[in-house]
């Protein structure tokens, strides 16, 4: 019923409004207690568990950062079975993001183009939306610096928000920009550092870039090593829209700048997963994410080394039943 009847009414409208408006009813939504314990009984299972650690994952679905910016509705998305979900992408101060529009719908190739930016509330209304509380699913964070923030102040930037929100979260991801960036590699040796001097810390992903150069692997995987990273996330999206069918090229220079997300990042982020794999051993937890559009593109990424698999186009295009439909195949 979703691909026939609701994304077509929902593609009539522009891509951020309909976010906005599910945004809104997912607010209402959490008053009922009665509707969601039906979409928890239709959506949700525990076949596909896995353990990380002391945390146990109930299903190896989760959803990627970017879907629920200003972490407002992560509770009432996991109604439809993540085992994990991810907010943000969260700097230290409130963001506005790039003009609008700055999302856009691929539907013949089932892929967005988005160049949103940070927008997002800041640091101190995100940890005023979030309690500590007993959750059957995973909530990581994902952190950046403020855009202006260099040097010492994009390190501060960092510390700051892995401090103060981290007896909130079960884990943070950090945006890899370059393997041989000299402020991020500040900023991980900085949170090395702070991490060491605490009886519990909350564990830090990497989260890779689906452009990141095949030859740069083994850089990342030594920074990984030496900064003690717990895992990572391969990939977030793609500048290269070589793969992208069915578009012109005039027709996608039309969109103008952005990144691509699903169908459209082709297999890059399953070459890097299999990288990954390669280079830190078996034990390594990653997250294979980009590109996973159906149960045999989760098969796909589980077969190239994934231990979780995350999502965000597919739910789009999809919808809400594509959790359970890739969880039942892993």
């Amino acid at each position: 019923m979703y691909k026939q009847i609701i994304r077509p009414l929902l593609f009539l409208l522009d891509p951020e409004k309909v976010h906005n408006l599910l945004a809104a009813g997912l607010k209402t939504y959490k008053h009922f207690p009665w509707l969601r314990k039906l979409i928890r009984a239709k959506y949700q299972q525990t076949n596909t568990s896995f353990r990380w650690g002391d945390k146990n994952i109930t299903c190896k679905i989760g959803l990627s950062a970017g879907f629920d910016k200003t972490g407002e509705i992560f509770d009432e998305l996991s109604d439809f079975g993540f085992g994990f979900i991810e907010i943000g992408t969260i700097t230290p101060a409130p963001q506005q993001g790039n003009p609008a529009p700055r999302i856009f719908r691929l539907p013949k190739y089932d892929s967005l183009i988005s160049r949103t930016g940070f927008n997002n509330p800041g640091m101190e209304k995100l940890n005023g939306y979030l309690q500590r509380t007993s959750r059957n699913y995973l909530l990581g964070i994902n952190i950046n610096k403020n855009p202006e923030s260099t040097g010492d102040a994009a390190v501060n930037d960092i510390l700051s928000l892995y401090k103060t929100l981290s007896p909130k979260a079960n884990y943070f991801t950090i945006n890899l920009p370059a393997p041989d960036d000299e402020t991020f590699i500040r900023i991980l040796r900085e949170m090395d550092i702070y991490r060491s001097t605490l009886v519990e810390s909350c564990p830090v992903l990497l989260k890779l870039p689906a452009d990141l150069p095949e030859d740069s692997i083994h850089k990342v995987a030594g920074l990984i090593r030496e900064f003690h990273i717990n895992g990572a996330i391969a990939t977030g999206p793609t500048t290269d829209r070589s793969h992208i069918q069915n578009y012109t090229a005039a027709e996608l220079a039309a969109y103008g700048a952005g990144g691509i997300s699903g169908k459209g990042i082709g297999d890059k982020s399953r070459r890097i997963v299999k990288q990954l794999r390669t280079s830190l051993g078996k034990d390594f937890l990653i997250i294979g994410a980009g590109g996973v559009m159906t149960p045999d593109d989760a098969l796909d990424m589980q077969a190239a080394g994934a231990n979780l698999i995350q999502i965000y186009s597919a739910f789009i295009f999809s919808g809400p039943s594509v959790v359970k439909q890739m969880s039942q195949v892993l």
